[in-house]
């Protein structure tokens, strides 16, 4: 085949002018060394993007995306360009500089990240592949990502062909708003999801040791929509966002790029490497937050009959040691007791589950599996004698014969200001 009839093939099989297709075929030359003809160059970039230049030649059968799992080889895949991440540097291992990028494909079966090495991470940084382009991976690897989902590598012979002359944009249509959710669509190992929220409530940060003996932090928060509410996780560099005061109780914030674990048959949105959290985005100020059909009424302790629904001010005085109980579907729970005093009598408070995760500052998968007793010890001098907010409902208790609380949120570090126009407010009602 001449070498203009194989640049007019090529222009008609893709989006590539004539003088763009004959630049690629000189930088081709010059790229090996003079070595090649312009003819043979120009097969060589024919090849790359896709084109077959003989009719008759079948078309390659790619793997759909949802049959795609890591440790495999010599991959072939295609699909719609959704997302592109920034390129990020990097230190290798001899003290020299890298380069990652990386984007997430989609065809009718599902997403999938690429990520893109080295030289390879060109094809993103000039443009030649952009949001909305169909990609072909021909001959890549696959991995499993930190949140243990595959993802396809761009390998030394990996080729990368954008917008394939045998594909049509048909077969992959562009989805919009294809990540966003609401919280009651979340489901067990979703990924990469998009969902707009407010903050109800901030924990306390946490830090932990991991298997290579570093530091890592987290923290819980609780997030709602119109649909509902469930709990945030953030890791390590996000937990800043809390610790610096950018983050707060009543903001509206995008979830972009969340995975979804289970928590005690609860959905949980973590946010991972590649996971973003925008404070206040446009058009958040109009959400509808899922609200409770009842509500938490400020009490002194001496006032609480039993079934009320109470929000108290005090001091917890007393904490007992946590105690680990099998429900009767066999799932295992967990219990702690303590009392509660806020100057007009007190009552026993008891907190269950996540409310004792909060409490104890403990995992609770660590509380329902594993010992410890030294870390509980430490937490419950912190917090003896601390001051909290509650929020709980009263029980009457057959086995204490007396009421008590079942505490179903705790505030370890109530807003003083809050607190200061509480009381002022009570007192004028007072006065009143």
């Amino acid at each position: 085949m001449e070498l203009e009839e194989i640049v007019k093939k090529i222009a008609k099989e893709s989006d590539m002018k004539n003088d763009e297709i004959e630049e690629r075929i000189r930088e081709k030359q010059r790229e090996l060394g003079g070595l090649v003809t312009s003819e043979g160059a120009a097969h060589i970039i024919a090849n790359e993007i896709g084109i077959n230049l003989f009719e008759g030649t079948p078309r390659v059968s790619e793997l759909k995306i949802e049959n795609i799992i890591p440790g495999m080889s010599n991959v072939d895949v295609v699909g719609r360009i959704e997302r592109i991440f920034p390129l990020r540097e990097f230190e290798k291992k001899d003290g020299s500089k890298g380069k990652v990028a990386s984007l997430i494909l989609r065809d009718d079966t599902g997403t999938i990240r690429a990520v893109f090495w080295g030289k390879d991470t060109k094809s993103i940084e000039e443009g030649r592949i952009k949001k909305g382009d169909i990609l072909r991976l021909r001959g890549g690897y696959t991995k499993e990502s930190i949140n243990g989902e595959p993802e396809v590598h761009v390998g030394t012979r990996t080729r990368i062909i954008p917008n394939p002359g045998d594909i049509s944009r048909d077969e992959f249509p562009i989805q919009e708003n294809g990540w966003k959710k609401t919280i009651s669509e979340l489901g067990s190992e979703m990924t990469r999801v998009d969902v707009l929220c407010k903050v109800l409530r901030i924990y306390e940060v946490r830090e932990f040791d991991r298997k290579d003996g570093s530091r890592g932090r987290v923290v819980n928060l609780v997030v709602a929509d119109g649909t509902g509410r469930t709990r945030l996780v953030l890791w390590d560099d996000d937990v800043s966002l809390v610790e610096d005061g950018r983050l707060r109780e009543g903001d509206v914030i995008q979830i972009q790029n969340g995975y979804i674990k289970m928590n005690l048959d609860s959905p949980e949105i973590n946010l991972g490497r590649y996971g973003k959290v925008i404070l206040n985005p446009e058009g958040g100020e109009d959400l509808e937050v899922f609200e409770e059909d009842f509500e938490y009424v400020r009490k002194r302790v001496a006032e609480l009959k039993n079934k009320d629904r109470a929000e108290i001010r005090g001091i917890l005085v007393d904490i007992f040691d946590i105690r680990v109980f099998s429900r009767k579907d066999g799932r295992k729970g967990m219990v702690v007791n303590g009392v509660f005093d806020d100057g007009t009598s007190s009552i026993g408070a008891v907190f269950y589950d996540k409310v004792a995760e909060s409490l104890t500052n403990i995992p609770l998968e660590r509380l329902l599996e594993e010992d410890v007793n030294e870390e509980w010890n430490e937490r419950r001098r912190e917090i003896v004698g601390k001051e909290i907010i509650l929020k709980a409902v009263v029980r009457y208790s057959d086995f204490s014969g007396k009421d008590e609380l079942i505490v179903n949120g705790v505030d370890l570090r109530p807003d003083p200001k809050k607190e200061a126009r509480s009381l002022l407010e009570e007192a004028r009602a007072q006065v009143r």
